[in-house]
């Protein structure tokens, strides 16, 4: 047993010379109270819009495809998963999770929480990392105690302009719904437009409403009708009127964004690069759920910390952060790629797949797109873009 324990340190890069840090580890896990992100809205045809599923089912898989790692560094480790119902006894919680050793935490939380919750602690000796939430303005706040998973809108946005830049479609009518998060995915949107120099032939906006008065701004025909384009992008984050979408232009065209062609952290259907190992696991894990990209962002949230526990071979917080943060760090995400974090905003640098409901059909960057340094960069607000807030 000792030989093969020794064999896996070896292995892994984890032995050196230095005494390697023992004993229990504690992985905050924090999440909102009746999260309305995970309520299945099932209207009256009983489709599932909204996908069901928490995603702190991730982070368990996560813990336990390491647990190997942290048996061969003599780590125990165990994930605390707490919820709160606002921001205040969200902070509250943090506060105890600290005061309880906990000083990596997982974030599950819409953005707003996220920033309130970072912001109130960002004193604290705690790492954050917000694992669900795209929005921009979160890689723009440039909190030295917030990393993050979750693919943002602009990376999102980077992958799918990629894809219709090397197949030269490049007209683009888009449909932007009337949420607020509607309006930040369509603004990434944009942006990465802009970046590579796709023409928007012009910018939309639908209602759910049904009544007579509104017939030209929730009819797919009417709304589509009167441009030239090459495809459809909308940005519908409750998804009820893109599903209607497809197939219903005015144009015989394709798709994209909210439905048809997407852009995600992960893709069940994806079989590469060892993806379908990682599938199947999650799926037993949770009795047949499939993998989404919110549950592939807590997984390897919680893979980066173990690892940094595991490797930064200390058990002083700020060691183990620094670890966390630097190009030290090389995760294996199942993409074909090593991972880490970009110094200027916490994102985690990582492909995206665009797929539809059941197939990858590409996977960014693609190829012809480069960086000085690092094609990954060519996903997202790279560094001479990026200003805090």
């Amino acid at each position: 047993m000792i030989k093969h324990l020794v064999f896996a340190v070896l292995a892994l890069g984890l032995w050196s010379g230095a005494a390697l840090a023992e004993g229990p580890v504690t992985i905050g896990y924090l999440g909102l109270q009746d999260d309305p992100r995970y309520h299945p809205d099932i209207v009256y045809t009983r489709i599932e819009i909204a996908p069901g599923g928490n995603p702190v089912d991730g982070a368990t898989m996560g813990i336990d495809d390491l647990k190997v790692v942290s048996d061969a560094v003599g780590q125990t480790v165990s994930l605390d998963h707490q919820e709160a119902a606002d921001a205040t006894s969200l902070t509250a919680k943090v506060q105890a999770m600290v005061t309880a050793g906990e000083h990596f935490i997982i974030l599950d939380l819409p953005a707003d929480l996220v920033e309130q919750v970072a912001t109130a602690t960002k004193d604290l000796p705690v790492t954050l990392i917000n694992a669900t939430a795209p929005e921009d303005r979160l890689r723009s706040l440039c909190l030295p105690n917030l990393l993050h998973t979750a693919a943002s809108d602009r990376m999102n946005a980077d992958a799918m302009v990629q894809y219709l830049r090397t197949r030269n479609w490049t007209k683009v009518l888009m449909l932007v719904g009337p949420l607020e998060r509607d309006k930040a995915m369509a603004d990434a949107f944009r942006a990465s437009a802009d970046r590579q120099r796709l023409n928007v032939v012009d910018t939309r906006t639908f209602t759910l409403a049904t009544d007579p008065a509104n017939r030209e701004s929730n009819n797919s025909q009417l709304i589509t009708g009167n441009a030239d384009y090459d495809v459809v992008y909308v940005a519908d984050n409750q998804g009820e009127f893109s599903r209607y979408l497809p197939y219903d232009t005015q144009l015989p065209r394709l798709v994209i964004g909210s439905t048809g062609l997407a852009a995600s952290e992960w893709q069940w259907s994806w079989d590469r690069d060892g993806s379908t190992q990682v599938t199947v696991r999650f799926e037993e894990l949770t009795k047949g759920r499939r993998m989404t990209g919110q549950d592939w962002a807590t997984w390897i949230a919680a893979k980066s910390i173990v690892t940094a526990y595991a490797k930064a071979r200390s058990d002083d917080y700020a060691k183990i952060a620094e670890y966390i943060r630097s190009s030290r760090l090389r995760m294996d995400g199942s993409k074909g790629v090593q991972l880490n974090f970009r110094p200027w905003d916490g994102q985690m640098r990582m492909p995206i797949v665009l797929a539809t409901h059941n197939a990858v059909i590409a996977e960014a960057p693609l190829d012809g797109f480069l960086h000085e340094t690092n094609t990954l960069d060519t996903l997202g607000t790279d560094e001479p873009e990026q200003q805090c807030l």
